[in-house]
């Protein structure tokens, strides 16, 4: 099993989440190992109790990756894996980075290096509504991605707004692309990835929206985003949820003030009195991160590449931690088990562990049955 479809089958486990795979592939170093591992060795990653434990164990008569990635062809979607060189690097940066990513259409590398997160009440006003399209369309026009939740109200005026002014967006939904909801906006998904941009879901094909989908999908908003700005938001609001999830993620905040005689203004103001950053315009975010400083020329490229070179074996292996080097340096040596690699390296489990993962998404290691790992060019 390779470990893109070793990503997949752990994503199909219910409950098990991408923070809990995450520790998972710390502490075994590769998703095929996990599969693979007895109930006594699960038990030893904390959150994995006897019933989670006991669900990996039993993968293969509960999830099917193969017939995941039928539903997903049937219907013309791409699957993309935290093990793929295409997947998006600023999620990378995330401590619970979402393991597969379901998705109609394309993202490209500016994307996410010049992007910016419009949330906000799905209950919009008017002025919500018309303040919303300003700023999307603003920065549209700067070659600015706009990454939204395909939710009604704001969300919807966001996505609709940068599409109209001929820019890009991208849709992070809370249910499989089998699933989209609300679906009403389905014309609206069919134009964003009809060249324009992607829309995109962590979960499984035919799993329907929840109330605990949405937050997970916030933090994919915020995290694929240079900053988040919220434009109406009452008081109690998912939109909130956002922000101060893009605050834990060291991104910037950015509100809008509203009439102070309306409670759909009520959450902006409060982010503003917390230390958001208030915007009236586009050009202040524009501003903020230099973006107008970007020739035309340039924004062009970077909005529509015709080509994205991958990097060398030896450029990625030059940017390599101390503790990475020592790791690929034994396995080019012939050290391919963790056993011999612990011997070699003088790393801790965890340590060598957190290598091999990482060493793994930069593709310069390869897994192979019976928890060996060989060099990628090899």
């Amino acid at each position: 099993m390779t470990p893109r479809l070793a990503a997949i089958t752990l994503n199909l486990i219910p409950t098990l989440g991408s923070i809990r795979i995450c520790r998972l592939l710390d502490f075994f170093g590769s998703p095929e190992l996990i599969l693979h591992a007895d109930e006594t060795m699960l038990r030893q990653v904390r959150g994995i109790g006897p019933e989670l434990a006991a669900a990996i164990r039993s993968w293969k008569t509960t999830v099917n990756a193969e017939k995941e990635l039928e539903l997903a062809d049937k219907a013309g979607a791409s699957v993309t894996t935290i093990f793929d060189d295409t997947y998006p690097a600023p999620l990378r940066e995330l401590p619970d980075p979402p393991i597969v990513l379901y998705h109609h259409g394309q993202w490209f590398p500016s994307d996410g290096e010049r992007s910016v997160a419009i949330v906000g009440s799905r209950q919009a006003t008017p002025y919500g509504r018309l303040t919303t399209r300003k700023f999307a369309s603003e920065l549209a026009e700067c070659r600015v991605t706009v990454i939204s939740g395909l939710a009604k109200g704001i969300d919807t005026e966001a996505h609709n707004a940068a599409l109209v002014t001929g820019g890009r967006t991208i849709a992070i939904i809370g249910s499989g692309l089998n699933r989209l909801y609300p679906v009403e906006n389905a014309p609206l998904a069919a134009r964003i990835s009809d060249g324009r941009g992607a829309v995109v879901s962590e979960f499984p094909m035919n799993m329907g929206p929840s109330r605990t989908t949405f937050p997970m999908r916030n933090r994919i908003v915020s995290g694929w985003s240079k900053a988040t700005l919220v434009v109406e938001a009452p008081a109690r609001s998912g939109a909130l949820i956002t922000a101060h999830t893009a605050n834990e993620q060291g991104r910037l905040v950015y509100a809008v003030p509203g009439p102070v005689d309306r409670t759909s203004s009520d959450g902006c103001h409060s982010l503003i009195r917390e230390g958001a950053i208030l915007a009236t315009c586009a050009r202040h975010i524009i501003d903020d991160f230099h973006w107008a400083d970007t020739s035309p020329a340039q924004q062009e490229l970077a909005l529509f590449p015709s080509e994205e070179p991958t990097p060398s074996v030896s450029s990625r292996a030059h940017s390599l931690s101390e503790q990475e080097q020592q790791v690929l340096h034994s396995i080019n040596m012939g050290f391919r088990d963790l056993n011999t690699l612990c011997s070699s390296t003088g790393l801790t489990n965890g340590e060598l562990t957190t290598a091999l993962v990482r060493l793994q998404m930069q593709r310069l290691i390869l897994p192979e049955p019976g928890g060996l790992f060989r060099p990628a060019d090899s």
